[in-house]
């Protein structure tokens, strides 16, 4: 049984290396004059790799095995992304909303749930602020949507 498998897989790379080999050097002429010669070569050359590991391990009996574990890893994966789906997005939009919006930006002074401090990072998911006492605060972006701000005015903004 693994005598037929090994043969394959000999045959099939030999025959992989001897037309590539072929197809080099009839076409490498016209090729490189095209300005993306190499990184054509190189594209190339990645997707008959790939194909070659995806056939050989279909002869060896590995590809199912493989997909079966992809599959499961997915799930699992979907089942993760599902449940954290509305946190992460409710964070997201309104991480969109609080940098559209022109009365809060960085060096703003806010209090938000009781936290009172000077915003000194926003991104998409949380904002950064600087309390008084020089503690860090991390805020989910999704609370300034759900909770009251303050916005105190600061001098040294325009």
């Amino acid at each position: 049984m693994y005598e037929a498998q090994i043969i394959a897989t000999v045959v099939v790379i030999v025959a992989i290396f001897v037309f590539r080999e072929i197809v080099r050097r009839l076409f490498r002429r016209k090729l490189e004059k095209l300005v993306g010669y190499q990184t054509l070569s190189n594209y190339l050359t990645a997707i008959f790799t790939i194909a070659i590991a995806i056939y050989l391990l279909n002869i060896w009996g590995l590809l199912n095995e493989i997909v079966e574990t992809f599959l499961a890893f997915s799930a699992i994966t979907a089942v993760l992304l599902f449940a954290a789906k509305d946190v992460w997005i409710s964070n997201i939009f309104a991480g969109i909303a609080l940098i559209s919006d022109k009365n809060i930006k960085v060096g703003t002074e806010v209090e938000i749930d009781g936290k009172k401090g000077i915003i000194l990072e926003m991104s998409l998911t949380l904002t950064k602020l600087r309390a008084a006492d020089g503690k860090l605060i991390v805020v989910p972006n999704h609370k300034f949507r759900e909770s009251v701000v303050i916005v105190s005015s600061n001098k040294r903004q325009r």
